[in-house]
């Protein structure tokens, strides 16, 4: 792994977002300042991770100038106060600090993101609700999907799915797959009990197993239609909640013609929605209490329930309850992970996690500018099965080795695949007689190994 000792990163506030940003970049080995205003905060955090805290106000010049912040590769504030979020950012801006990343959770500051870019300095802002909102909206587009992350500014899609016993795709090798299925999309990594590893042609997929596909956006819905995979699309969704995710998602539902109620039990929560979207049913009643008032004709003609209140295990019991009444896709929000074990083996509920969404967005930002060091042109960053696996998206300039030669004349590295390449505003699935050249975008898959060029993905 290549260390970056020399590159600084400063976190203010050590919430979960932040607690989870330390996990992940200390691990890359970069300087990490972590500033929050609590001593137990800031005691914790020095007794269970290699970094220096600094406890204190992370907005006030004085506190940032003892700290160093001028010389702060990335800064990036995430605590619970936008307002203290924007004025650090600021702050750490005109001090000199290189990037700044702010967490923007109000709707009427998170409008306005233009202007915090452009006037106050921001190079990023992160809206972790409707991040979460975006992430859930595009698991409703396929109802097999755990995970979707869009690349190439969505030219490009990775699908992360588990293959069911009873899957057209079980007891099949990737060459049937492919070449008799007639399916233009990659399958790049399979996860099989808990072990990763780069599939070839002659792998046979099992039950159970964990993919991880790339393609062209456009072609996941015409190749799951030819694996006799579900792709209805969603037209009813039942949402139990009213806070911001709700609100977002419930927007974007709407605008593609879907039919949304939202049942939230706070009744003035339950006004205010109603009378901000006033396209969505609006159910003042408890989530659970309002399924046993469904009809059966109603459950069955629901495409999805999403649950995201601000209780875990209510959460959790109402999706396994939506589960079991057949409902094909539900999704769970959830703040601690250690909950997912009251999840049976066989479950299907979809859990997602505000906090992770938010520390995977600034991970991926952070990492790509600060692995772009050197002029590597590294778009996108995507770590998942805690770092098992990684995603790059990297920007082929004229300067990059191993371009116009056919793939099949060069090796990749072990555990290192081409996962597609985006030309002229076409998605290519890699083959043999392909090319790698100027001005492509190429999506790499690295297993268990840490990449920061190009040209670390060849063999010598």
């Amino acid at each position: 792994m290549k260390q970056h000792n020399h590159m600084k990163i400063f976190i203010v506030g050590g919430g979960e977002i932040g607690r989870n940003l330390v996990r992940q970049l200390t691990r890359d080995g970069y300087q990490l300042t972590v500033i929050d205003r609590g001593e137990n905060v800031v005691d914790s955090m020095s007794n269970s991770a290699d970094v220096i805290c600094l406890q204190g106000n992370g907005a006030c010049y004085g506190t940032l100038k003892d700290a160093g912040a001028e010389e702060a590769d990335i800064f990036v504030a995430v605590t619970n106060s936008d307002e203290l979020n924007i004025l650090s950012c600021m702050t750490a801006h005109m001090m000199g600090a290189g990037h700044t990343i702010a967490r923007i959770r109000d709707v009427d500051y998170a409008k306005q993101n233009r202007f915090y870019r452009d006037k106050l300095g921001l190079s990023m802002i992160i809206n972790p609700e409707l991040a979460t909102a975006m992430e859930i909206y595009r698991l409703l587009r396929f109802p097999l999907a755990t995970r979707v992350e869009v690349f190439a500014r969505g030219r490009a899609e990775l699908v992360e799915m588990t293959v069911g016993g009873d899957s057209p795709l079980s007891g099949k090798s990737l060459i049937e797959i492919n070449q008799n299925m007639g399916i233009n999309l990659l399958i790049c990594a399979v996860v099989r009990n808990g072990e990763v590893f780069v599939p070839k042609g002659d792998t046979v997929l099992c039950g159970g197993d964990i993919l991880y596909l790339t393609g062209a956006a456009d072609e996941f819905r015409k190749s799951f239609r030819k694996l006799k995979l579900p792709i209805k699309p969603m037209q009813s969704v039942l949402i139990a909640g009213g806070g911001r995710i709700s609100y977002y998602l419930t927007e974007v539902l709407l605008k593609q013609g879907a039919k949304v109620t939202v049942v939230e039990k706070n009744i003035e929560l339950a006004e205010r929605i109603s009378a901000d979207i006033p396209g969505a049913a609006v159910m003042c009643d408890d989530a659970l209490t309002y399924f046993d008032s469904m009809s059966a004709a109603d459950i069955s003609n629901t495409d999805a329930f999403i649950a995201l209140t601000e209780n875990d295990e209510y959460n959790l019991m109402a999706s396994l309850y939506a589960e079991s009444q057949k409902i094909n896709k539900v999704v769970s929000r959830i703040n601690a992970k250690s909950r997912l074990k009251v999840l049976p083996a066989e479950s299907r509920v979809c859990t997602i996690s505000r906090e992770d969404v938010a520390a995977d967005r600034i991970l991926g930002y952070s990492r790509s500018l600060l692995n772009a060091e050197d002029n590597d042109a590294v778009e996108s960053l995507y770590r998942l099965m805690d770092g098992k696996i990684e995603f790059i998206e990297f920007k082929i300039d004229s300067n990059d080795k191993n371009l116009d030669i056919p793939l099949k004349d060069l090796r990749l590295k072990r555990n290192i695949l081409l996962g597609c390449i985006i030309r002229d505003g076409k998605t290519i699935i890699p083959r043999g007689d392909d090319m790698l050249k100027p001005g492509d975008t190429a999506l790499v898959v690295t297993i268990k190994r840490q990449i920061v060029r190009l040209e670390d993905i060849f063999a010598d």
